[in-house]
């Protein structure tokens, strides 16, 4: 099923289906469909009693998990949810006894990385009666445009035609980033009665912002002062959120603690890295960033990112400088010696 369709077929989802797999270089249109799915069913992901979220990394240490989850019991009754994120192509072996058996009360929801699409996962769910698996590639251009209608028009706002032709250019291709500059231009027009104008969009979302923001967690964790500054400068002259970029990075240091931990513990980098869930296509960056170092040194960056995050909410000194300042100190700490 491709990704376009899937919002369509959640208003009448057949009922057979129980077992779904999101897996594609987007990974921000991978979550964003997962969530939708959940909350298809779900009114809230807080419910602990129809809701449970796993890592793959930890089922693989403990595949018989992953089957005692599918077929628990809800205690208050309803459909239970169980969202398996970091999944990859060795993932089969404890997804394929799931498709064998029925899931009356259950459904898996499976979030992978960009596995191949004749992988032994993908192949699995596919041929299955209650299997439905929906790549998410990269946006294209009417991608763009029906994202662009769908956050504006709920906001309640009427773009002119050389407004979206803007977006369409500047924004970029993955999901989560495309919606969260479009998020944030909402915010920035909420309360003001005066129409959107291009003077707005510019001021609110820069050429390339998306790839800005790739460039700012490259230069970060690479240790390329000169590059993270020049990236900071645009990104913030974008009107970029510094509390944003700040929990952008916290993510990627997480996967980076996770892997840099399983490696610390005596596994190979590569099988580190995958085992912790990291995608295929960003596997080879994320070797990069881990470098030599411990998972100390990732948890110490980490606590850094966390300090700037609540330093930018309590103190009330400029969020851009505690931004600025924290991602600096990881970048030094970074650089090749």
């Amino acid at each position: 099923m491709s990704s376009s369709r899937f919002p369509a077929y959640l208003k009448a989802r057949d009922a057979t289906h129980r077992v779904f797999l999101f897996f594609g270089p987007d990974e921000g249109l991978v979550r964003e469909l997962a969530r939708a799915l959940c909350l298809s069913v779900l009114d809230s992901l807080d419910d602990p009693f129809r809701y449970s979220e796993l890592e793959a990394a930890d089922i693989a240490a403990d595949p018989a998990r992953m089957m005692d989850e599918a077929t628990a019991l809800s205690m208050m009754g309803g459909e239970r949810v169980v969202r398996l994120r970091g999944a990859n192509a060795n993932s089969k072996s404890y997804i394929e006894p799931l498709l064998e058996i029925p899931l009356p009360d259950s459904l898996i929801v499976i979030e992978a990385g960009d596995i191949r699409k004749d992988s032994a996962l993908v192949k699995a769910v596919s041929k299955a009666e209650q299997g439905v698996v929906i790549p998410c590639q990269h946006d294209r251009g009417q991608d763009i445009l029906a994202l662009i209608n769908e956050v504006l028009g709920e906001a309640g706002l009427a773009p002119a035609r050389e407004i979206i032709d803007y977006l369409r250019e500047n924004l970029g291709s993955d999901r989560a980033v495309s919606r969260q500059e479009l998020d944030k231009l909402v915010l920035y027009m909420h309360g003001r009665s005066e129409p959107l104008t291009l003077e707005d969009v510019r001021a609110n979302i820069g050429d390339s912002s998306a790839q800005s923001i790739f460039d700012i967690v490259d230069a970060t964790l690479l240790g390329d002062l000169k590059g993270l500054e020049r990236q900071m400068n645009k990104a913030f002259s974008a009107g970029e959120s510094p509390i944003g970029l700040l929990r952008i990075l916290q993510g990627q240091l997480k996967q980076l603690h996770k892997a840099a931990a399983l490696r610390d513990a005596g596994l190979r980098t590569e099988d580190a890295i995958r085992k912790a869930g990291i995608p295929f296509f960003n596997q080879k960056k994320a070797a990069a960033q881990i470098g030599g170092r411990a998972s100390a040194h990732m948890a110490i960056c980490l606590d850094i990112l966390l300090d700037a995050e609540i330093k930018c909410k309590s103190t009330g000194y400029p969020e851009e400088a505690i931004c600025r300042r924290a991602l600096m100190r990881i970048s030094m700490a970074n650089r090749r010696r």
